[in-house]
């Protein structure tokens, strides 16, 4: 036998090991299920929420749930503006804005506009949108007018910047 082979052991055993594996992977799990928990109860802004789009259950003609639950449609995200309780009150998201409020994408500065259906999902004064190939921020709180029609002014870059600075208020 030689004495100057050295055998490599793991100072922990791989029973530990693999818990120690278990322990994270639930730890993970519990974290993005607070997450979503959080989002949910409008708890967590748009932006944070956007950023973790593969969180959220994707939409189908059997989802469940009530109002405030975040789906995945087509992707983008949605949060109900209604309990769904069942196969009669459940309508894609994409179709529907009208029981669904489109949560934005951090990454688009001018999102599509779309037409508010109410209160909740109607635009504050300094919110950005795109419509008919223009970029427009609004000059109105509780806004439901088409850019162009009321309450909208035409973005350049000193209203973009104007705009951009009033979110700090």
């Amino acid at each position: 036998m030689n004495k100057d082979v050295k055998y490599l052991t793991p100072k922990r055993s791989v029973k530990e090991i693999h818990g120690t594996e278990r322990r994270a992977a639930s730890a993970q799990a519990v974290a993005e299920l607070m997450f979503v928990k959080a989002a949910q109860e409008q708890q967590l802004d748009e932006t944070t929420i956007a950023e973790y789009p593969d969180l959220f259950v994707e939409w189908d003609a059997n989802w469940r749930g009530k109002q405030g639950d975040i789906v995945q449609d087509e992707g983008n995200l949605y949060r109900s503006i209604h309990d769904v309780t069942n196969e009669g009150q459940n309508t894609k998201p994409s179709a529907t804005p009208s029981m669904w409020t489109r949560i934005g994408n951090p990454l688009d500065e001018f999102p599509e506009w779309v037409q508010p259906i109410g209160a909740h999902d109607a635009y504050a004064k300094g919110d950005k949108a795109s419509h008919n190939g223009k970029n427009w921020v609004s000059t109105a709180d509780n806004n439901v007018w088409e850019p162009g029609v009321y309450g909208w002014e035409e973005a350049t870059q000193a209203t973009a910047v104007a705009a951009d600075e009033g979110d700090g208020e």
